[in-house]
């Protein structure tokens, strides 16, 4: 799969997430305010059922307050009340006191509801008519409603009435499947539950009701809970949808995008090459300009020897008797030095000159050394050593000899500066060449600081250096020139100390000295 496809596919991938996400999202809205109504109308058929239960205990209190006290008729309305709300167990009557007794139950076979004691504790500290909800001791999910009698009751002082808690929040319809329900007491003890308890950690976000119950003398809190599932959230139907609108979306939006790149790609490789063009033969005439010192004695010197040779010359020649073979010798020397000003003319032109690459077959070698000759001056005169190492073999590749020897110029040069001011015994800078099955390499190394573990990366990006006054051009360029003949270059730090730059260039198919002749 190319780059174009998998871009393609990854923003297709994106939509159709974003899409999904956000009608996700309103199909949550939409749950979440349907779980809302549900929730409420939950709450308040159980507090309309909690209410009921007051008004039992009122009904049970008037029957048990009347003259008569017929159990007959408090045993009949305790009936017809379980009867019709299956959700209240038991009816108790209990007298008030240390040792309380039964004076009235439902509960055939039974002795009566446990924990007698402390619901008659309980009510001994209630006001006449005031009720109080306590759980049930043994883990039952009920609990009792218990209300303390008027005096007039005679020994009869406590009412107790017990719900099936579990009874008592079932809803009149049916609810969404997995929806959790929960009550608990005034006191957060936990009375009842319907369905598993939810977890928090999923990956949709829990719908969760909690209220307190509008019964004065049951306030019990009711939860609500539910988790909402996938299909509810994304039906199958919204997601086709949202897949084959993003996916035409993405194929005709990578069509146009498509044409207007391959426009703007071809201006910008035409503005890209003569960019390159123009910024290379600048940074060749700049660096002749750092080295006109050098380049001065590298002329200086064959002429003061051609002067003086010639002069030395004249004074044979006019001699009473001129020794021929001796005019002779004079003559060849200065032919070889006019020859040598003349291949070092030729180099500074070739150097400056502004035509497009020419690639040829190269010696490897002798580029390295054009460079050498090119810098002595100017290492000289920063009394920094250059050490050359070249590869017997003679390496060629076919290469624009003057783009390369700017590359390494550009090297040799940064390498002169990370040493200028080390002591004398660190200022040297060596290049060697080397060759392999495939390529040859050019190695320039130096004994300075070395590359900062965090500049490495970052090495060959155009506008980044780390030379107060550089441009962060020259890396970046070098690395463009030999990529567009094949090669590579590479940047580390040595384990002694110092840089090591490393060009590799593809071998031409066998050896070719001649090119150096």
């Amino acid at each position: 799969m190319n780059s174009r496809a998998a871009g393609a596919l990854g923003a297709w991938l994106a939509l159709t997430i974003i899409a999904a996400v956000a009608v996700a999202s309103v199909n949550f809205v939409r749950v979440g305010d349907g779980f809302e109504g549900e929730a409420r109308t939950l709450h308040r058929v159980v507090s309309q059922r909690a209410d009921q239960h007051d008004a039992h205990l009122t009904s049970l209190a008037a029957v048990l307050a009347s003259p008569d006290r017929s159990i007959m008729t408090l045993g009949a309305l305790a009936e017809a009340i379980l009867r019709f709300y299956p959700r209240i167990t038991a009816i108790d009557v209990l007298s008030v006191g240390p040792a309380p007794e039964l004076v009235f139950t439902t509960r055939r076979g039974q002795p009566g509801p446990p924990g007698m004691s402390e619901f008659a504790a309980t009510a001994a500290k209630l006001s006449a008519g005031q009720a109080v909800v306590m759980a049930e001791p043994n883990g039952v999910e009920a609990y009792h409603l218990v209300k303390r009698l008027p005096e007039t009751t005679a020994q009869a002082g406590v009412l107790v009435m017990t719900v099936d808690a579990r009874r008592l929040m079932e809803p009149e319809g049916d609810l969404p499947a997995g929806t959790n329900l929960v009550l608990r007491d005034p006191s957060g003890r936990y009375l009842a539950q319907a369905e598993e308890p939810i977890s928090s950690g999923g990956l949709l976000p829990n719908l969760v009701f909690e209220k307190t119950l509008g019964s004065r003398s049951q306030p019990l809190l009711l939860r609500v809970a539910r988790q909402p599932g996938l299909g509810e959230l994304l039906p199958p139907l919204a997601v086709a949808l949202v897949t084959a609108i993003t996916g035409i979306g993405v194929l005709l939006a990578g069509f146009v995008l498509r044409e207007r790149r391959s426009a703007r790609e071809a201006r910008e490789r035409a503005s890209f090459h003569e960019h390159q063009a123009k910024l290379a033969h600048a940074m060749r005439v700049n660096t002749l300009g750092e080295m006109a010192s050098g380049i001065a004695h590298e002329l200086t010197q064959p002429l003061t020897a051609i002067l003086s040779r010639s002069q030395a010359g004249l004074r044979l020649a006019r001699s009473p008797s001129p020794d021929w073979g001796e005019i002779i010798g004079v003559l060849d020397a200065n032919v070889r030095l006019a020859k040598r000003v003349g291949d070092i003319l030729a180099r500074l032109r070739a150097y400056v000159s502004n035509s497009g690459p020419a690639p040829e077959p190269t010696s490897v070698n002798r580029l390295i050394s054009n460079v050498a000759e090119l810098m002595q001056g100017d290492l000289e005169r920063r009394g920094i050593a250059l050490e050359l190492g070249l590869d017997p073999s003679d390496p060629v590749c076919v290469v624009d000899r003057v783009s390369v020897e700017q590359v390494v110029h550009n090297l040799v040069r940064n390498a002169a500066d990370a040493v200028e001011a080390l002591p004398q015994e660190r200022r040297t800078v060596s290049v060697t060449t080397t060759a392999d099955r495939d390529a040859a390499a050019i190695v320039v190394r130096d004994l300075g600081p070395g590359i900062p573990a965090v500049d490495l990366p970052r090495l060959f990006e155009p506008f980044f250096t780390t030379k107060p006054d550089g441009m962060g051009l020259g890396l970046s360029l070098c690395e463009r020139i030999v990529e567009g003949f094949g090669g590579q270059i590479m940047a580390a730090s040595a384990p002694e100390g110092g840089a090591v730059f490393t060009i590799r260039l593809p071998l031409l198919g066998g050896r070719w000295k001649e090119a150096a002749e």
